[in-house]
């Protein structure tokens, strides 16, 4: 097989980047937005020792699952699944899930079936938008794949209609001095408010745009500019100017009300997070008398909600702010029994390993955790431990290294919280041996 051949071929799978897999030669070549069962001319770009990347030139045959995409701006890369039918997206991720857990960490793992969302589309609270000045024109969208090439768009399906309606007026209210001084907006909207970011140099232009954003739009409340000066990609500087309003804006998660930051994290589908949490809770079958832990407790969202399930709820999280977050939010909902710690979660195993822990919750970020730093909690020695990842790879890993360590895993529920991308959510649940 070379670069630039040509073959009709049949998908005998789909991979979790959203290629099709297909064998020519006893060779696996990839063919981006191939489904299984599809009949199709490709064409080969790229040949490595083991493995092949080709492109699709004509569909002969293609699959019932297909359908018109959605949107008509595919070049951004953002959405992998555009052109799938939604049930078909679950049944592929459900398929692929059980695969990679039986194959990776146990076959007796009972992998369920994945949790499908309410509302597959207009479903992000948050966005950031690259800005650029080019040919004397203003680009405002997203990175086409692979490039740092702006895709100016008028929609994004999958973001919140509050934040296409932001995005389209600043689309048209923006000039091209503005403009210039910008590296990026970023956007978030709650279920009641919402909060622009201007990412740049200078705010000297901004204040009557921000007047005129927070008259035209009521549920925006918090307007900042904040300085980045930075030639690297590193979007968020460390300092900021408030334009208009307040510094953060309240979201609402299992009936408790959430102070968030601009700088804080916060899962990007509200309603499908209420379905993940509430999930989390039920495997771990939380009872009144227990004591919990929330390692990466953030701003304190997981902390607070099983907080009226148990006796009682320490979170521990490294970042400043996000402790001070999570303690403004405990008073705000005015729950007493829980806690919230800036520490390591190493140092906190360390000083509380002979400590009385009934359930551990986790939720890392996307790397997962280190093997010592599972090692170090471990010495907590909780009964239960609820593993909460948005990434699948690392969380196979990281069960590995558990269940070394006298933890075996003994469900996982994956919940749809990116739909129309190759992303998924699971929660693992974790007994002591």
């Amino acid at each position: 097989m070379k670069k630039n051949e040509e073959y009709i071929v049949t998908c005998i799978d789909e991979n979790r980047m959203g290629s099709g897999i297909v064998k020519i030669e006893n060779q696996v070549v990839f063919v981006p937005d191939l489904l299984k069962d599809e009949v199709c001319k490709i064409k080969i770009v790229k040949v490595k020792k083991n493995y092949a990347f080709g492109i699709i030139l004509d569909l002969i045959q293609p699959s019932n699952y297909r359908i018109k995409p959605l949107c008509p701006y595919k070049t951004c890369g953002g959405c992998q699944y555009m052109n799938v039918d939604y049930v078909y997206q679950i049944e592929m991720k459900s398929r692929q899930m059980k695969e990679l857990f039986h194959r990776n960490v146990k076959e007796e793992i009972q992998v369920l079936h994945t949790i499908e969302s309410i509302n597959p589309l207009y479903y992000r609270n948050k966005a950031q938008f690259p800005v650029q000045v080019k040919d004397g024109q203003i680009l405002m969208g997203f990175y086409r794949k692979h490039s740092n090439d702006i895709v100016s768009c008028n929609e994004c399906k999958i973001q919140s209609k509050e934040i296409n309606n932001i995005y389209q007026w600043l689309q048209s209210h923006i000039s091209i001095q503005q403009a210039k001084e910008l590296r990026h907006i970023f956007i978030r909207a709650s279920k009641n408010e919402s909060q622009v970011v201007f990412i740049g140099r200078d705010d000297s232009k901004f204040q009557k745009l921000s007047n005129q954003l927070m008259d035209t739009f009521p549920k925006v409340t918090s307007i900042l500019f904040n300085f980045n000066n930075r030639k690297d990609n590193v979007i968020l500087g460390e300092e900021y100017k408030i334009l208009s309003g307040r510094d953060f804006i309240i979201e609402e998660c299992m009936g408790n009300k959430i102070q968030l930051h601009f700088k804080s994290f916060f899962q990007v589908n509200p309603i499908q997070m209420e379905i993940l949490y509430q999930k989390a809770i039920e495997l771990a079958n939380l009872k009144k008398d227990e004591r919990c832990i929330d390692l990466y407790s953030g701003t304190g969202t997981i902390a607070l909600a099983i907080s009226k399930y148990v006796k009682h709820v320490t979170g521990v999280e490294i970042v400043k702010e996000a402790v001070d977050n999570a303690n403004k939010n405990k008073e705000l909902n005015h729950i007493t029994n829980c806690d919230f710690i800036c520490q390591d979660a190493t140092e906190f195993a360390h000083e509380h390993k002979n400590d009385n822990i009934d359930v551990l919750f986790v939720d890392p970020p996307r790397k997962g955790m280190t093997k010592q730093g599972i090692e170090d909690i471990v010495t907590l020695k909780p009964n239960r431990i609820v593993y909460i990842s948005c990434n699948p790879d690392s969380l196979c890993r990281d069960l590995n290294v558990f269940d070394q360590n006298g933890y075996e895993c003994q469900i996982i529920q994956p919940v749809d919280m990116f739909c129309y991308t190759t992303g998924i959510e699971n929660i693992a649940l974790l007994v002591k041996k």
